[in-house]
This record gives structure tokens, sequence and C-alpha cells, in this order.
């Protein structure tokens, strides 16, 4: 699914959070997040547990 209001550049630079939320949730449409702001964020981002527990594994290799 592709669901973005307005460019996403122009969000990405105002708010980082904010797209990781977005991009994680709509989906990625090919692009690639970047790791050290996965990272940064993501204790913070409001996302589904099951995605959060997902990332962790690949980020941290931390069981569910």
């Amino acid at each position: 699914m592709h669901n973005w209001d307005y460019p996403k550049t122009e969000r990405l630079k105002e708010n980082k959070k904010w797209y990781l939320e977005r991009a994680l949730t709509y989906g990625l449409d090919g692009e690639k997040l970047n790791r050290k702001l996965v990272e940064k964020h993501l204790k913070n981002i409001k996302i589904p547990d099951d995605t959060r527990a997902f990332l962790e594994l690949l980020l941290w290799d931390k069981p569910f």
C-alpha cells in the first residue's frame, strides 16, 4: 500500500520519527530504511508490537 499525503523528502527533513512511523505502517515502496535512524527512534515510534519485535530481531538479534 502506498499512502503518502505529500512528498516524503519534505516531511523527512522536518520529522524523522513521523517518517519512520509512516513508512513502517504504509510500506516503503521499494526504499530501504536507514539502520541508524531506526535504531535511534525505535523505542519512541508508534508501530504495532509485532513489527517492533521483528525489527528488534533484525537489528539486535533479540528474541521475541
